[in-house]
């Protein structure tokens, strides 16, 4: 959840609002002279923004998620258990042979 909240407001319970942030994945705006100025997040919604951002900053990555998506749809992939299937069966024949 997102909700706005004072500098004010923030610094007499920033210990409690970095446990929200942690532990809820509360999303704070910070505002101040009733402009939002900053955002605070957690370190793991940070990073996964950031990876987010790469990944569509990539035209050629993202036309090939396109494309497998579309696979997908039409019933031409393979799914995530059949992936995981095959690769147990792969390292089972390994492990036979090895």
């Amino acid at each position: 959840m997102t909700r706005k909240i004072s500098v004010s407001e923030l610094q007499p319970q920033i210990g409690d609002v970095l446990d929200r942030v942690q532990e809820d994945r509360d999303r704070f705006v910070i505002v101040r002279e009733g402009r939002e100025e900053a955002v605070l997040l957690s370190a793991e919604d940070f990073e996964g923004l950031l990876e987010t951002l790469e990944i569509l900053s990539d035209s050629e990555l993202v036309r090939e998620l396109m494309e497998a998506r579309a696979e997908l749809a039409s019933g031409d992939g393979h799914s995530l258990q059949d992936v995981r299937r095959g690769l147990q069966d792969d390292q089972r024949r390994s492990l036979k042979s090895g």
